[in-house]
């Protein structure tokens, strides 16, 4: 079977390595390509996917929410979210989903962490953080703020979450000590900048959870020294690969995909 990742950049990304593994595993033949897909081609590469008689692919920064409009069909947490981070193919029609939510909330879950009635922050507005988003309104959490560079889609996006999960309230503005924050921004990838999306004097947080994978990211050594409890993107990446493989295979089940997630794990680089 046939698989892609579009994204742009792409050479840091740790996918084709997790699937390829994630193959031998389950003992399915795979062939998996990072796709490096600049904005402006994005619809033509989408086309391409859909002739390609490839199963499907991956989607990453910066096209989670411009391949949406792109596609024939959304499943129910692909629409909620905004968002797209996976994709099944099927006689000239692709069908968008998101992992990602699902992905956070077994990362969260694993880490012993309860947001029902607790204060978090979620850095960022685009593809990523719709996701976190969706995922901290259907745990219930108290209040969420987002902040973003562009202060309009902060609040554009508060509005939406809001409509949609009317137990949370959501909110755009100043950062403020809270009990989560997560790093839904790519600030951290390798290639880009390495700084914190976090001003200095953020007071910080219980919990800081980054979303970006295999290093220790200036956010994440901002929110240590304040103190906080900080967990890396790794656990995220690899629940929501699972919860890809299942779109496009069908269900592992919970206890197989636990003992999948320990064996990918082990085979990447911390955090």
């Amino acid at each position: 079977m046939k698989l892609c990742l579009l994204g742009h950049p792409v050479a840091h990304s740790f996918s084709p390595r997790l699937m390829a593994d994630l193959g031998r595993l389950t003992r399915r033949k795979v062939l998996y390509r990072a796709c490096d897909v600049p904005s402006e081609r994005l619809t033509c590469a989408v086309e391409l996917l859909r002739w390609s008689g490839m199963l499907g692919g991956n989607v990453t920064v910066p096209h989670k929410v411009a391949i949406v409009g792109l596609l024939d069909g959304l499943t129910p947490e692909a629409r909620l979210a905004g968002a797209v981070n996976v994709i099944r193919c099927g006689q000239g029609r692709l069908l968008g989903h998101n992992t990602d939510s699902s992905g956070f909330t077994d990362t969260l879950r694993e880490s012993g962490f309860t947001v029902a009635g607790r204060d978090a922050l979620v850095f960022g507005a685009g593809g990523a953080a719709r996701a976190v988003l969706c995922a901290l309104g259907r745990l219930r959490a108290r209040r969420v703020t987002i902040a973003a560079r562009r202060p309009e889609a902060a609040l554009a996006l508060a509005r939406a979450m809001a409509a949609s999960f009317p137990s949370t309230v959501f909110t755009a503005g100043r950062p403020a000590a809270v009990d989560l924050a997560v790093n839904a921004t790519p600030l951290g990838l390798l290639g880009l900048p390495d700084r914190s999306p976090a001003a200095p004097d953020w007071p910080g947080c219980g919990l800081a959870l980054d979303l970006v994978y295999g290093r220790r990211t200036a956010f994440q050594r901002q929110a240590q020294r304040l103190g906080a409890r900080v967990l890396g993107g790794s656990g995220m990446l690899v629940s929501q690969a699972l919860r890809s493989w299942e779109f496009w295979f069908g269900p592992l089940g919970a206890p197989r995909r636990a003992t999948l997630k320990n064996r990918l794990l082990e085979r990447l680089p911390c955090p």
